[in-house]
């Protein structure tokens, strides 16, 4: 397997504007496949159809049955292996978090997503049939199997009442802490909201050239103060965070197969030297723009 197909997988998901991937892992058949060691960006839930497996996550060795359900979180090593016996069917859906809550909710997103991506004590969960919340995850987890699986008409819309059920239910295994001080919860939520304007105007303006200055004069806080509320919100600085914004939409531009050349797409987002483009897009996609464009796929669906 090529040693990048996670992070292009990834890749892949966000550019297509529904970051979920639906997946069936078969090895009842002779000479089954191993799932290898690997980690990635979205979380998984995986569902046993038929049979038992193994599945080793971190360090933990689990023996999963017929029905039995378990959740990976982001960025854990794991990895699947057939049983000793007849080896299993096994369904796995892989969420990218940012379709959980939807782009900009960062209020809710320090609330409910990021305690649990971030939680040590919850890096996987196996849910059994003695699970007293065993139906209510089965119940969510089959529908948007199905879901995934006939592709009807708002299929995307249902899938995320589901989604968002199911991680009520993996949200509310998070071990009990102790009440956030209130000024702390405070604090966080003004940085949310200000990160969360900040980003709107990098949206509404990343085409044109935009300063560190003109970010924080649009928040109405100073550069330092900006950069300190970026840093705990995202983990990047402002200048950082335009820059992802910029390659990711000149990235949409290439999925979307334009006849734009390299130097007219990076004009387009925002960039008015081409050399520093393509060193950029190299350092945040891992690779060349010529080297991306040649790797797209030509029945790629195209973005609407």
């Amino acid at each position: 397997m090529d040693p990048d197909f996670y992070a292009k997988r990834t890749q892949k998901l966000l550019l297509s504007g529904y970051p979920l991937e639906l997946s069936t892992f078969d090895c009842t058949v002779p000479d089954a496949p191993i799932v290898h060691w690997h980690w990635h960006d979205e979380v998984e839930f995986q569902y046993v159809l038929k049979g038992h497996v193994y599945v080793t996550c971190n360090e933990e060795n689990l023996y999963v049955s017929e029905g039995d359900i378990i959740f990976v979180n982001q960025g854990v090593k794991h990895f699947i292996t057939p049983s000793e016996n007849d080896g299993g069917i096994v369904y796995c859906i892989v969420i990218h978090p940012s379709f959980i809550l939807g782009y900009g909710q960062l209020e809710l997103e320090s609330k409910y997503i990021s305690p649990v991506i971030s939680s040590q004590a919850l890096y996987c969960l196996h849910i059994t049939k003695s699970n007293a919340l065993y139906q209510q995850f089965l119940f969510s987890l089959n529908y948007l199997i199905a879901l995934n699986t006939e592709h009807s008409t708002g299929y995307e819309l249902l899938s995320k009442s589901y989604v968002l059920q199911l991680w009520k239910l993996i949200y509310d295994q998070l071990p009990t802490a102790s009440p956030v001080p209130h000024t702390t919860a405070r604090t966080a939520n003004q940085d949310a909201y200000r990160v969360k304007q900040a980003i709107l105007y990098i949206q509404e303006h990343f085409m044109d050239p935009v300063s560190l200055t003109d970010i924080s004069d649009a928040i109405l806080v100073s550069k330092s103060e900006c950069c300190r509320c970026f840093k705990r919100v995202t983990g990047l600085s402002p200048i950082e965070y335009l820059m992802r914004y910029r390659i990711m939409e000149s990235a949409k531009y290439m999925y979307r197969k334009t006849h734009e050349s390299i130097s007219e797409i990076a004009g387009i987002v925002g960039f008015n030297n081409t050399s520093y483009f393509n060193k950029v897009f190299k350092k945040t996609m891992g690779c060349t723009p010529t080297e991306y464009r040649q790797s797209l796929q030509e029945d790629q669906p195209k973005l609407p």
